[in-house]
């Protein structure tokens, strides 16, 4: 594969992670769940909140590539290790999107939220 190609995959990838974690930090903040994969870090961030859910998914995802290291062993392929960099990096994109989207509070899924009247 030429380098060009695999440049185009890479950024590819890391603007899909993008979009990936601003589904995690919408489904959360409308209350409509999150994966499984992600469900772990979710109850990890409610019960000790020292951690954001961003960085409990960085601490969860690298705890299991590091399970996969131990169950493949020798069959273990030292490219996966860019799952490290890469489970950082949906971690902090998954914080940039809670932030983001801090301000916005869901009423209701079948009305806008209330006008007040003064």
């Amino acid at each position: 594969m030429k380098q060009k190609e695999l440049c185009k995959r890479y950024v590819l990838f890391i603007i899909s992670l993008f979009i990936a974690a601003l589904g995690v930090a919408v489904t959360k903040k409308g209350e409509l769940g999150v994966s499984p994969i992600s469900s772990v870090a979710n109850v990890l961030s409610l019960k000790f909140t020292i951690l954001s859910l961003g960085n409990w998914l960085i601490v969860w995802n690298c705890l299991m590539i590091l399970g996969q290291i131990l169950i493949l062993r020798r069959k273990f392929q030292w490219i996966q290790l860019l799952q490290f960099p890469l489970s950082f990096l949906f971690g902090y994109f998954t914080d940039f999107w809670m932030w983001t989207l801090s301000g916005i509070q869901p009423v209701s899924y079948t009305q806008p939220e209330p006008t007040r009247r003064s």
